[in-house]
C-alpha cells in the first residue's frame, strides 16, 4: 500500500531545531514526511500560499519579529492545513494566546518535544480538515436554505395563484347554479305547465347534479377563505349537544334509507361554549356525512360527547370499512380519499372540518383499522 505523504513546512532557522523534527520524523515508517523550511529572507507567507503544506510547524523566535505575528499573517492566507507553534520552554506563557490567534496546538521545545510531534500532527491535521468539513457543510447549508426559500417564496406564490383562481372561478360558477336550480325546481313544480313522471325523474336528477356541483362551490370557496386567513369566526354561546340534535333529523331520511341506527351518548353536564355556531355545525355535519357514507346499509354511527377539563369533545364512530394505518396522516389532506372505494364527494369535507377546529384552537383526529370502522374526534376549548 502506498504511504501516506504529509507536507511539513517547519518556520524555524535554527538548523540543529529543524534536524531535530526532521530526524524525529523520519522514524515514523506508515508516513512519509515532505519536509522543507524556508531559507532567511524568503517570503514564507507567499511559499505557504503557493505550495499547500500539510502542516506548519511554526517557532516563535524567528528574526526581526516573532511566532504570533508570523501567525497572525497567515491567518489571512488559504492554508490547507493546521499550524503547530513551537517555542522554548521561557515563552510557554504565550501558548493561550497563540491558540486564541489561530494555532491548533501549541509545543514546548523541552528534552524529547519531537517524539510526540507525529501523534500532535496527526490530532492537528484531524481538528483541521474536520472544522474545514463542517464549515463547508454549513455553507452548503446556507446556501440550501437560500435555495429552499427562495423555491418556497415561489410556491407560495403559485399557491396563492391557485387559490385566487380557484375562489374566482367559484364564485363565477355560483350565480349561474343559481338560476339554473331556480329554474329546475320552477319546471319540477309544475310552473310552466304539467309534467310527466318521466321527465319529473330526469329534472330531480338534474337538481342532485347541481346540488352537488353548489356543495362543490360551496367547498371551495370555505378553502379559498381560510388558506386566504380570510375566513372570520363570529362566536357566541353555543350548545354542541342542540347541534347535534338539530342536525340528526336533518340526517333523518337519509339514514333512513341506508337503515343505519344512530347511537347517541350526549354528556348531560356539557356547558356552553364560545364558537361559531355555523362553523362547529359544519365541522359535525361534515363528519356525520363522512360516517353515513361509508357505513354500510344497517350499520351503526354512535356519537357522543365528553365534557373535559378545559375543552368539550365530540366522538363520532362508524362501521364502516375503515382504513389502513399508513393512510391516517393524509385523511385531513385536500382533494384525498384514502378508501378504495369511490364515494361521491368533493374530498374537502375533512380538511376544512380540521381548518375550522384549528380556528377555534382545538385538535381533530382519527382512529381507525381496516374491517373495523373508524373514530373521529375534535374538541373546542370551554
Amino acid at each position: 500500500m502506498e504511504k501516506q505523504v504529509i507536507k511539513v513546512l517547519v518556520v524555524d532557522f535554527a538548523p540543529a531545531n529543524v534536524v531535530k523534527i526532521k530526524d524525529a520524523l523520519s522514524r515514523i515508517s506508515s508516513i512519509s514526511y515532505d519536509i522543507s523550511w524556508p531559507q532567511v529572507g524568503e517570503n514564507i507567507l507567499k511559499k505557504v500560499e503557493e505550495e499547500k503544506f500539510d502542516i506548519v510547524l511554526l517557532s516563535y523566535n524567528l528574526p526581526g519579529l516573532n511566532g504570533l505575528e508570523m501567525l497572525t499573517d497567515l491567518q489571512y492566507k488559504e492554508l490547507s492545513g493546521p499550524i503547530i507553534m513551537i517555542a522554548d520552554v521561557r515563552d510557554k506563557e504565550f501558548a493561550l494566546q497563540a491558540i486564541r490567534e489561530g494555532a491548533y496546538d501549541y509545543v514546548v521545545r523541552e528534552k524529547g518535544f519531537e517524539e510526540g510531534l507525529p501523534v500532535i500532527i496527526h490530532n492537528a491535521m484531524a481538528a483541521f480538515h474536520a472544522a474545514k468539513e463542517k464549515e463547508r457543510l454549513q455553507k452548503e447549508i446556507a446556501a440550501k436554505k437560500v435555495e429552499l426559500e427562495a423555491a418556497n417564496r415561489k410556491l407560495q406564490q403559485l399557491d396563492k395563484i391557485k387559490s385566487d383562481f380557484v375562489a374566482n372561478v367559484a364564485h363565477e360558477f355560483r350565480t349561474p347554479l343559481t338560476i339554473i336550480k331556480g329554474n329546475i325546481d320552477l319546471v319540477n313544480k309544475g310552473g310552466l305547465g304539467s309534467v310527466a313522471p318521466g321527465q319529473k325523474e330526469m329534472l330531480e336528477g338534474a337538481i342532485n347534479i347541481v346540488n352537488r356541483l353548489a356543495r362543490l362551490v360551496n367547498d371551495l370557496l370555505d378553502i379559498s377563505k381560510i388558506e386566504s386567513g380570510k375566513m372570520e369566526l363570529k362566536k357566541e354561546p353555543v350548545d354542541i349537544n342542540k347541534i347535534i340534535e338539530e342536525n340528526l333529523v336533518i340526517f333523518d331520511k337519509i339514514l333512513k334509507d341506508k337503515k343505519q341506527k344512530i347511537q347517541k351518548g350526549l354528556a348531560s353536564d356539557l356547558p356552553k361554549i364560545i364558537a361559531d355556531k355555523d362553523k362547529a355545525t359544519q365541522v359535525f355535519v361534515n363528519l356525520l356525512s363522512n360516517a353515513i357514507k361509508y357505513t354500510p346499509a344497517s350499520g351503526i354511527i354512535t356519537i357522543k360527547t365528553v365534557n373535559l377539563e378545559t375543552e368539550i369533545m365530540v366522538e363520532i364512530f362508524d362501521t364502516g370499512e375503515g382504513m389502513a394505518h399508513d393512510s391516517l396522516d393524509k385523511i385531513f389532506d385536500k382533494f384525498t380519499r384514502v378508501t378504495a372505494e369511490k364515494k361521491e364527494g368533493t374530498g374537502l369535507g375533512l380538511p376544512i372540518a380540521k381548518d375550522i377546529v384549528s380556528l377555534h384552537k382545538g385538535r381533530i383526529w382519527v382512529k381507525s383499522e381496516l374491517g373495523k370502522g373508524s373514530q373521529f374526534y375534535f374538541t373546542l376549548p370551554k
